[in-house]
């Protein structure tokens, strides 16, 4: 197995994990809302079972579908040509960005008190 198929599986099976969190909260709701009933000498719920299926069953439709495949190791093989930026080069670089955030806070600052005052002394006057 290619290193790449394995990050594909990864992502495949986190959208499988999704699916299940998604369906679990649903059908809880539903089974709540229906008031269906729930056997208390399971381990797991009837809806969490379910739910699980729903995810164990996207991800192997995902998984045997071709065109996810192609298009997950297409995105995986790009993604590789990436040139990521050197740890020093990220600081510099969110130092920057803070440096920029705070100056547009204190011109934003600057001008809301001023219009304020000028409002304010308007609807005084």
């Amino acid at each position: 197995m290619t290193p790449n198929r394995k990050w594909l599986d990864l992502g495949l099976a986190l959208a499988g994990a999704a699916v299940w969190l998604v369906f679990r909260q649903i059908l809880n709701l539903i089974w709540d809302f229906f008031r269906l009933p729930v056997l208390p000498d399971l381990p797991v719920s009837i809806p969490e079972v379910l739910a699980f299926l729903a995810g164990v069953a996207t991800f192997i439709a995902l998984r045997r579908h071709p065109k996810v495949k192609e298009f997950g190791l297409e995105v995986l093989n790009e993604l590789a040509k990436v040139t990521w930026p050197t740890r020093k080069e990220t600081v510099i670089s969110t130092g920057v960005i803070m440096v920029m955030v705070g100056i547009a806070a204190v011109l934003l600052f600057v001008f809301d008190t001023a219009w304020g005052t000028l409002t304010r002394s308007f609807l005084e006057f």
